[in-house]
């Protein structure tokens, strides 16, 4: 049993050392593609700012919702309470289902305005970030024009030896 020791640890090793190596090509890959084309790193840039923003945008809709439902579970405890309390008369119990459907209505259609809101502020969101990558790549694309420009200009100037 001892003897399996050492050879999982090797074989480990190896197989981190792959995938190390692996990693490390890939990482490479990606920068020799980013470095080729300036348009690509605006781009990812931004849309990831957009994720951002629009991740922290669900959340607080998230948590309103969530405090709706909240208020609902005790506008349905409290009109429960109200219709079979011993007091309790049909009149009551008629008015006590009114307020809860008319409070559920509302939280409903506060529901789809937030909705549709969220919605609408993520298409904007991710609309304003390929606006701005557009023109941030637009200037990267510039600037590297103007170094190669320059570049094969220092080359005309140079004297050969």
């Amino acid at each position: 049993m001892t003897a399996l020791i050492p050879f999982r640890t090797q074989r480990s090793e190896g197989v981190a050392d792959n995938t190390k190596a692996k990693f490390s090509d890939m990482m490479e890959q990606t920068r020799n593609i980013l470095s080729a084309n300036p348009m690509i790193s605006p781009q990812m840039e931004k849309f990831w700012e957009a994720q951002d923003r629009m991740l922290q945008e669900t959340e607080a809709y998230s948590q309103a919702w969530f405090q709706r439902r909240h208020e609902a579970t005790q506008a349905a405890l409290d009109a429960v309470q109200k219709m079979n309390g011993k007091k309790a008369d049909s009149s009551a119990t008629v008015q006590a289902m009114a307020d809860w459907q008319h409070g559920s209505i509302q939280r409903m259609t506060k529901d789809m305005q937030q909705w549709f809101d969220l919605c609408t502020t993520c298409v904007g969101q991710m609309t304003q970030a390929e606006v701005e990558a557009g023109q941030k790549g637009a200037e990267e694309v510039a600037k590297t024009a103007q170094s190669a420009a320059k570049s094969a200009q220092n080359k005309k100037k140079a004297t050969p030896v």
